[in-house]
């Protein structure tokens, strides 16, 4: 019974390998055995990467390729493939990919389920009325049988008192006989259906996709006759490489240039291994974007009713004109030309030096970096020199740069940034001829670790300070003084008098060196636009925020340095808030013309006329508001009056007070009427005086005209 198991399990696995091993191909190889090599990778700093693939292939047989989802938007975007065969053969490329359905979704598409793994009772079971070719018994000795399925019985046995269950295929023969074989007298099954065979085989293969989380399959097949050579390339996604840097600062060695050595870090996250390919390094940001290809877009469209046809009425066509008359000869299009960029080529070899007894300066020197460099606009490259290789999911190191580099050991003082040390810092210029893209880099003086420092990217001749740790054995104090000039210029215009004078800020920094030896110490100032320098001592360099300074400072020693530098201070006077005791004052320090110290005074004895005008107005108005509440008090005493004798005579009173005070009110409205007029017309003159006055004089000048 065991035996007939085994035969029975052994007939279903063949059967599965014979459906699924003709279409199985890996990442790299096509159905007839061909390979595909990875050639070139291009890595950019925006986080994508370019590959570049060369195939050779049969015309009519496919390569695939397997990618995860997430990367499926920027193949689709970007996949290339060229012909690099000459074209005269191979008319078009064929691209299929795998959709978006997950493997469950696929699976669960077909009439039938072969994920359970049943035997082959089961399987047949499910394909009712299929046509089969079986083979009852042996391989060698065994008979055809050709009908379609009609069931599997199940009929239970007893053997040794246990119950075993034993499988029948019914099927009908070409003679339309039904006939029944025990399963495990068979050794061989065939569907002779060819799209059954075909569902089946993709059945099995997307149930061998399943073990490969969430991948893609993209099918290349080229077209036309004979072998064709393929370059195939795309963008995807990974991880941006990461550039970092060694310095080695010289001591003690007069002449000597620091020493900088670059390594690159490469991540190889592809899920393939790179295996002697060509490598470059591209720093710069092109414009990268996902767009969502992948997923099928579908757009709503308005329902429209179906609208009956109207009735054709007979259509007598036009006469038409000779078709050779429309024909144009159009111009055969010229083939494109492959153009190739040629990229400057800068590349620095280093002698070879002996590793016997050298330092770690000789030591790290020996390293050369075989990177070809090239400028292409916003964007820099490294082209490594030599095949690299790194395996999936491994990353390496990769050297880029190894050269002399001109640079000088300094301190850099920046109160901002510590107020009580400066830090130890290198004054570079990139005179290696290369864009260095920025990174971490460590330093290395005196024969060890110094610090680290970071840097951003560096431009060739550019000139930058890398500062990498605090110079504790110098100490600097700062202390701030402010001095007040005379009055230097005296300007009136538009109303106002504007004294300018100077005020001279000094900031002096005191350095402190305990060192054992002397210092270059670079001082940043803050830097003020509108202030004037008034030191001898000019910067070194100026930049958008700070004056550099550079001052030698001796060992052991306390070295004063100061900075002086003048602002301009203003002050404002309003003519019209002007007394003539400010004009005396002003006057005694010379900060008046003669002519222009007569019109101000001429304007104040004006202020002072139309003052008294304001005054005359002021008590117009009051004794007029006097004399209303006065005629109030008098017409109510009026309506209390009855026509009495003794009443009368008091109404009398009232009506006489009333006509003096009618008298009065005339007057007041003649006088302020002419008030008014007089200080419109004052006002006037005092506005256009004003207005006219106009000095620009040094106080030395006082005494003659503007």
């Amino acid at each position: 019974m065991k035996n007939r198991n085994f035969l029975l399990q052994s007939v279903f696995i063949a059967f599965l390998f014979s459906l699924i091993i003709p279409s199985g191909v890996n990442a790299e190889i096509h159905s007839a055995g061909s390979r595909i090599n990875l050639k070139k990778v291009a890595l950019f700093k925006s986080g994508v990467g370019y590959f570049e693939l060369r195939a050779s292939v049969e015309a009519g047989k496919g390569i695939e390729l397997h990618f995860k989802r997430e990367q499926m938007n920027d193949l689709l975007k970007s996949l290339t493939i060229l012909d690099l065969s000459g074209g005269q053969v191979g008319h078009a490329t064929s691209v299929v990919y795998d959709s978006t359905k997950t493997a469950k979704q696929q699976l669960s598409d077909y009439a039938f389920d072969l994920r359970k793994g049943d035997g082959l009772p089961q399987v047949l079971k499910q394909l009712q009325g299929s046509k089969i070719e079986l083979i009852i018994g042996s391989h060698a000795e065994g008979v055809a049988v050709t009908g379609t399925i009609v069931g599997v019985e199940t009929r239970i046995t007893m053997e040794n008192q246990i119950k075993i269950p034993r499988f029948y295929l019914s099927i009908m023969d070409s003679n339309g006989q039904l006939r029944s074989f025990d399963t495990n007298e068979i050794s061989g099954v065939k569907f002779l259906d060819q799209r059954l065979n075909q569902d089946i085989k993709r059945y099995l293969t997307i149930l061998f996709q399943k073990h490969r989380k969430d991948e893609k399959t993209v099918l290349i097949t080229p077209m036309g006759e004979g072998r064709q050579e393929l370059l195939i390339s795309y963008v995807t996604e990974v991880p941006v490489w990461k550039a970092t840097y060694r310095i080695i600062i010289p001591e003690g060695k007069k002449g000597v240039k620091p020493f900088l050595q670059g390594w690159a870090i490469i991540d190889n996250v592809t899920g393939k291994d790179w295996k002697n390919v060509q490598l470059s390094l591209i720093s710069g940001l092109p414009i990268s974007f996902i767009q969502n290809l992948y997923d099928p877009q579908f757009k709503k469209r308005p329902l429209v009713k179906l609208e009956q046809d109207a009735p054709v009425a007979p259509v007598v066509p036009e006469a038409g004109m000779r078709a050779d008359r429309m024909v144009a000869a159009a111009a055969p299009m010229a083939k494109p030309k492959q153009r190739r960029m040629k990229s400057f080529v800068a590349e620095k070899e280093m002698k070879d030096r002996s590793l016997e007894g050298a330092n770690l300066y000789e030591r790290m020197r020996q390293l050369k970096a075989a990177t070809i460099t090239s400028d292409k606009g916003e964007m820099f490259e490294y082209r490594i020199d030599h095949p690299v290789t790194i395996a999936r999911n491994r990353s390496a190191l990769v050297p880029i740069v190894a050269t002399e580099i001109k640079g000088q050991a300094v301190d850099l003082y920046n109160e901002k940034i510590r107020a009580k040390n400066p830090l130890a810092a290198v004054r570079l210029k990139n005179t290696t001829g290369l864009t260095l893209e920025g990174g971490p880099l460590t330093v290395f003086q005196g024969g060890s670790y110094a610090g680290d420092a970071l840097v951003k990217t560096f431009k060739p001749d550019e000139k930058r300070y890398i500062t990498y740790a605090v110079d504790l054995g110098l100490r600097v104090n700062t202390k701030m003084g402010t001095k007040s000039e005379q009055v230097d210029r005296v300007i009136i215009n538009r109303g106002v008098i504007r004294m300018r004078r100077g005020i001279i800020e000094t900031k002096t920094y005191n350095l402190d060196n305990k060192n054992p030896r002397s210092k270059t110490v670079v001082i940043e100032h803050p830097f003020h636009a509108n202030w004037k320098l008034l030191n001898k001592e000019k910067p070194i360099e100026i930049t958008d925020n700070y004056l550099r300074f550079e001052v030698k400072v001796p060992e052991l020693k306390i070295t004063k340095f100061s900075v002086r530098e003048m602002r301009e201070s203003w002050e404002r006077i309003m003519i019209s808030n002007l007394t003539p005791d400010q004009i005396i004052i002003l006057a005694r320090k010379e900060y008046l013309s003669e002519s222009t110290q007569k019109k101000l005074e001429q304007i104040v004895a004006l202020k002072s006329e139309i003052s008294n005008i304001n005054r005359g107005l002021k008590a117009i108005q009051k004794e007029r508001g006097q004399i209303f509440e006065d005629q109030k008090r008098l017409r109510e005493n009026l309506r209390g009056l009855r026509q009495t004798t003794e009443e009368k005579g008091l109404r009398n009173r009232y009506v006489k007070r009333l006509n003096q005070q009618e008298t009065r009110l005339e007057e007041l409205r003649k006088r302020e009427k002419v008030l008014n007029q007089e200080f419109k017309t004052k006002q006037g003159e005092l506005n256009r005086m004003i207005k006219t006055l106009e000095q620009d004089l040094s106080p030395a000048k006082a005494g003659q005209d503007s």
